[in-house]
């Protein structure tokens, strides 16, 4: 693990992003105990206290935190970066549902409410257990479970983005069934495309888009998984458009959550490039507006109001 951190792509800040023509990002604080655990501090207040540093690191960069689609363009037309809260990993808050509802009312707006590990609310698809532990065991049965189904519905109440990004299919394909709103997988892609736990069969594709949501493009390659090169990456959003429309393809980069990049990839000053690999793959200049950015904020229109 800490071999992996060593040649992991470098961070990039907040105020970094603008170069490559970034109008707004989800800047996420992580709550599973990989994560938490290294802050000496209970996992709840370890969370409080990465939204805190986000929120110090969007006024140190001038920076605009917001809320809803409505915000992101007011402050596109600004010339400022928007920035929304998410939260990765909902291990922190337990099964007390007044946790999660003041965590929104702090900011957060987008929720993977499934992690690195399995959790009070699902199982996951590609379990850290073996590289980093300890982690609590395997759960024995795998999907939603009931306080999963809590969850899912108080984030509809709540006008929270759900995200499936990280769960299993069973727990994925639960959330769907059990959502009112729109449900997306931020950082993902096609298993048709390529074989990865971390992506999506066809079946959980459709029943994504079927919700209204989206899936993220991801430029994570490592150890011979994900995208190699951004031709790859663009195979993804091919494929996906073709299943069920490029208005449910999205860009989610996954930085600084990434040991590895696809080549000619770094950072969010090459999101350019990006595009201009979707052109080269034949998307239209509306269907590459849509995917940069456009159709998640068509989610966060409808979910967070």
């Amino acid at each position: 693990y800490h071999s992996v951190l060593r040649g992991r792509p470098p961070d990039v800040a907040i105020a970094d992003v603008r170069h490559g023509g970034v109008d707004a990002i989800v800047a996420k604080a992580v709550g599973d105990p990989i994560v938490t655990r290294w802050h000496l501090r209970p996992p709840y207040q370890a969370v409080q206290n990465q939204l805190a540093a986000i929120k110090d690191e969007v006024g140190s960069a001038g920076a605009r935190l917001v809320g809803t689609a409505r915000g992101v363009r007011e402050a596109a037309a600004d010339g400022v970066v928007a920035v929304l809260l998410g939260l990765e990993g909902a291990d922190c808050v337990g099964t007390d549902l007044s946790q999660f509802a003041k965590l929104m009312h702090d900011g957060v707006r987008v929720v993977v409410p499934v992690h690195l590990g399995d959790n009070q609310i699902g199982t996951t698809c590609l379990p850290w257990q073996k590289y980093v532990g300890p982690l609590p065991a395997r759960r024995q049965s795998v999907g939603l479970t009931s306080f999963g189904v809590e969850f899912v519905r108080a984030a509809n109440d709540l006008g929270v983005v759900i995200d499936g990004s990280h769960a299993d299919e069973p727990t994925l394909l639960g959330m769907v069934e059990q959502s009112t709103a729109p449900v997306i997988c931020s950082h993902a892609g096609a298993r048709a495309v390529s074989s990865f736990e971390r992506y999506l069969s066809d079946d959980a594709i459709t029943a994504v888009a079927g919700t209204g949501g989206v899936v993220g493009l991801w430029p994570y390659f490592m150890r011979g998984k994900g995208t190699p090169t951004l031709d790859a990456l663009a195979a993804h959003a091919r494929h996906i458009a073709d299943l069920v429309g490029p208005e449910h393809v999205c860009l989610g980069t996954d930085m600084n959550g990434v040991p590895g990049l696809a080549e000619g990839y770094r950072s969010e000053k090459d999101v350019p490039l990006i595009a201009k690999h979707l052109s080269t793959a034949g998307f239209t200049d509306t269907e590459i507006d849509g995917i940069m950015g456009e159709n998640f904020l068509r989610v966060l229109e409808v979910v967070a109001r």
